[in-house]
């Protein structure tokens, strides 16, 4: 399930695009799910409260807190490099004043259909490669977890809990070992307590704040490298 929002104080074009999109996901046969928005603010609110989308179009002539306003905050303050961005306007002349945050695409008002099947296209080849799954069993059930889809991971005595964005599932494990099967964005910052990195909002020498909003304590012993690593990840643009 892919979760698309739109972002553009003018109503008809959110509707608009609203249509095209579900006709265009219903041609490539996935599962979507589209959230407009009529103003930056009330999307930047969303955001802050945790809520994630895979793809956004943003305007980027809103009236109070423009699209290119939007897109900084996704990128810097919620340091938020996974989510997919395509910017709209009537104007070619703000594509040079996007780069900084990494868009997907620019497009070109009034929208034309072909134009956004392209990126709808290439936003969908881009999510298959991101693909990677952990998996694990509970009892004599073995279950596969997008690692897209993992805040961070805990370990208590013998059990492990992941943490999801919706809800949390136990098993048992070591996080030692499960740390060998996981992707290199996560980061072991604790005995206990294992991190996605693109799922970081907030950075202290002794502690992170998850996207989630939950605060975990960094171990002395992990304190030199998780900076390290978090400061490098921040460097290379969230890579």
């Amino acid at each position: 399930m892919y979760r698309i929002a739109i972002c553009d104080d003018e109503i008809n074009v959110c509707t608009g695009l609203e249509e095209m999109l579900q006709k265009i996901m219903q041609e490539f046969n996935v599962q979507f799910e589209i959230e407009p928005w009529f103003s930056g603010e009330r999307l930047c609110q969303d955001l802050d409260a945790g809520n994630r989308y895979e793809l956004i179009f943003l305007d980027i002539q809103m009236l109070t807190l423009n699209g290119i306003d939007v897109g900084k905050l996704i990128r810097n303050d919620l340091n938020d490099f996974k989510t997919q961005i395509v910017y709209i306007s009537y104007h070619k002349d703000y594509a040079i004043h996007l780069f900084k945050t990494q868009p997907l695409d620019f497009l070109v008002k009034p929208l034309a259909y072909d134009a956004v099947k392209d990126v709808i296209r290439t936003f969908l080849k881009l999510e298959e490669k991101k693909k990677v799954f952990f998996e694990y069993h509970i009892g004599n059930n073995y279950y596969k977890q997008p690692c897209d889809d993992i805040v961070y991971l805990q370990s208590d005595d013998k059990k492990i809990q992941m943490i999801l964005f919706q809800e949390k599932k136990e098993f048992y494990g070591k996080l030692k070992t499960i740390m060998s099967q996981l992707p290199s964005n996560f980061l072991q910052i604790h005995q206990s307590f294992a991190v996605n990195q693109d799922y970081v909002k907030e950075y202290a020498y002794e502690k992170v704040t998850m996207i989630n909003g939950h605060t975990l304590s960094i171990s002395r012993p992990y304190r030199n490298i998780v900076r390290e690593k978090l400061i490098r990840k921040k460097e290379s643009g969230g890579k």
